[in-house]
């Protein structure tokens, strides 16, 4: 299960579908618990992060009695170093070396997952596709009353939940979303978005960075408060801020098709053109050059199936490449990156 996983182009959960999944490219909620007996994994030995990850495998019997599907058990230590890479880049674990004790309880769609002793004793994690945080929510939270039921977490009544990461003491809720945002960067509106949307205590980062710069306009809106905010005040602010992005990039889609339909027609056809005929193609210039593909499939210009842009984000990944046959040359990954990309449009092209 877990090696179909991490070398399939998408993941099952990554079907296009949910609310505003024009713009929303996903949605995920991060819980994050400890267990009350063991001190916190930055300071504990490794025969407690043993024994953390020694109660966290038994939960797999429960895991599997939920009925959402069938949960398997890995040791992240096992894993070899492509394997840890491959699922960084599926966002399973973080893209760090895994430490002494660290493990994974995963669920066979990649929708649902618990990180064991990453920073924090259990991150409970689940993901689906477009606008879709009460989906997630209730996903997490069952995985969350599942566990408890049996584990003794870190909780005090004036705190909340207990984290090594005092920004998450409290609910220990992150909720989260992903969001394609062309129309906004070209109309130069971003900056204003991010000031507003800090002001609630949410944040705005961009998923692909060069220094200050934002590639493939891809950004992520996440919540940095916890404590004294309940986990309906999160959920409740961060849909309404992404009702209101979802609206404003419309908007902007449609002033530029307004403004200049045929310019605009002519860059994302030219962005197309380069990707389907290059022979070298390096990641950031990949990136920039998917974002006006899916702005192009979005808009009815390039007649290709949505989700190719997402299996070519996770295709045109380093981690993916090596599994590919390139070599750790420069020039070797740019080529099997071009190749890969052809391949890719030709083979979701309607």
């Amino acid at each position: 299960m877990f090696a179909e996983l991490l070398t399939a182009p998408l993941l099952p959960w990554q079907d296009g579908s949910g609310e505003a999944a024009d713009i929303v490219l996903e949605s995920r909620i991060r819980l994050v618990r400890n267990l009350k007996k063991y001190v916190f994994p930055g300071k504990a030995s490794a025969a407690e992060l043993q024994a953390v990850l020694t109660e966290a495998k038994a939960q797999v019997p429960r895991l599997q009695q939920l009925g959402t599907g069938r949960y398997e058990y890995l040791e992240l230590g096992k894993l070899s170093p492509a394997e840890r890479d491959l699922a960084a880049a599926k966002h399973f674990i973080a893209p760090s070396q895994p430490g002494t004790g660290q493990g994974l309880l995963l669920r066979e769609d990649g929708a649902a997952e618990v990180i064991v002793n990453e920073g924090e004793h259990f991150i409970i994690q689940a993901a689906a596709a477009g606008a879709a945080l009460d989906t997630v929510w209730r996903t997490a939270l069952q995985l969350d009353d599942t566990l408890e039921s049996k584990l003794n977490f870190a909780f005090r009544d004036d705190f909340g939940y207990l984290t090594a990461n005092p920004a998450l003491t409290g609910t220990g809720l992150v909720a989260g979303v992903t969001l394609h945002l062309p129309g906004l960067v070209t109309q130069k509106r971003m900056q204003k978005i991010v000031q507003g949307i800090t002001k609630f205590g949410f944040s705005v980062c961009g998923v692909y960075c060069r220094g200050n710069t934002y590639i493939g306009n891809i950004f992520q809106i996440a919540n940095q408060i916890t404590l004294g905010m309940s986990e309906d005040d999160v959920l409740t602010q961060l849909k309404k801020i992404v009702t209101q992005i979802v609206k404003e990039e419309r908007n902007c889609r449609q002033q530029l098709l307004e403004r200049d339909e045929n310019g605009l027609r002519d860059g994302v056809l030219r962005s197309y053109g380069i990707l389907s005929q290059a022979w070298l193609m390096e990641q950031e210039e990949a990136i920039r050059l998917l974002s006006d593909l899916r702005l192009g499939i979005d808009l009815g210009i390039i007649h290709e199936r949505p989700s190719v842009y997402e299996a070519l984000l996770f295709l045109c990944e380093t981690a993916h490449l090596r599994q590919s046959g390139a070599g750790k040359n420069d020039d070797a990954e740019d080529r099997v990156r071009a190749d890969i990309i052809r391949k890719t449009l030709a083979a979701y092209a309607i």
